[in-house]
């Protein structure tokens, strides 16, 4: 009191102002609070990243859609949960895949420890099913993706017949080989025999029509037959389709009329699937 009263009568108020201005500065501040309740670093969470799934078009089938992305038409319907009679409906949205996966976070992958990768990558040689393909002496051909030239004539006898699991097959159309199957991704997943328009294409096997009509893109008119629970096989490219949906059909007989519907030429585009995979015809089919 008696300081403030001769500052104020001997230097005047700028004095007093200075004085508690020092005082304010010279506090001590108070430590902010931390961020949350806890103050802890919260662990980093896990983002769920959703299984691929496919809007079914009007006049799909299942097995159009196994066919458009090689699944097994089984597994798709068990992931579904779809009825024994496999019914699906447009706008119905389809997993493709068995469950979400789980993916780290950005942040949990940057605390991940560094991962030793071998100098010289370990390649696994894939399982064969020995269903999917008949033994044969010769060394195999190199796929090609080209026209294959200087060949003979392929089905010259659709009739004959030969063993690919408890079926018996015969050759679709008779015609020169233009295309051989490549699993190479790139490529053909079956294999092109020349042929007229309006020849007949033939079941290959026993079976019934599970799809006709021209809803995949670069299939033209399609017709899949269903042979049993792991084979099926598609007749691509038709000018017309003679059997329809749900039509039991036996070996040899007339399903289709080749074309060109959805490429360039006349030919038949003939694939065979073997628990949704496709494998080469010429295994399977007779010599």
């Amino acid at each position: 009191m008696f300081i403030s009263e001769f500052a104020n009568k001997r230097f005047g108020v700028p004095l007093l102002v200075s004085l508690m201005l020092v005082a304010c500065a010279s506090a001590p501040k108070k430590p902010s609070a931390p961020t949350g309740t806890s103050g802890k670093v919260g662990k980093s969470k896990l983002t769920q990243a959703s299984a691929p799934t496919y809007r079914v078009k009007a006049g799909e089938t299942l097995y159009s859609i196994a066919l458009r992305f090689d699944k097994d038409y089984k597994e798709l319907a068990k992931i579904n949960n779809l009825d024994e009679k496999f019914t699906i409906y447009a706008d119905q949205q389809l997993r493709l895949d068995t469950a979400d996966v789980e993916t780290p976070a950005p942040s949990t992958i940057a605390a991940t420890k560094p991962v030793t990768v071998p100098s010289k990558p370990l390649v696994a040689k894939p399982l064969k099913d020995p269903k999917e393909q008949v033994a044969s002496t010769s060394t195999p051909k190199k796929p090609s993706e080209t026209v294959v030239k200087n060949t003979p004539s392929v089905g010259s006898n659709v009739q004959a017949t030969a063993k690919g699991g408890s079926l018996t097959w015969g050759w679709p159309v008779t015609g020169q080989l233009l295309k051989q199957f490549s699993s190479e991704g790139v490529g053909s997943k079956g294999i092109d025999i020349a042929g007229k328009r309006g020849d007949s294409v033939k079941a290959s096997a026993d079976g019934v029509v599970v799809y006709a009509g021209e809803g995949l893109v670069g299939y033209g008119k399609l017709i899949i037959l269903r042979h049993n629970d792991e084979y099926i096989t598609a007749y691509a490219h038709n000018d017309r389709l003679i059997a329809g949906e749900g039509q039991r059909v036996k070996l040899g007989q007339n399903i289709a009329e080749l074309g060109s519907t959805g490429t360039d030429r006349d030919k038949l585009h003939f694939e065979i699937r073997y628990k949704g995979k496709p494998i080469d015809p010429i295994t399977i089919l007779p010599n």
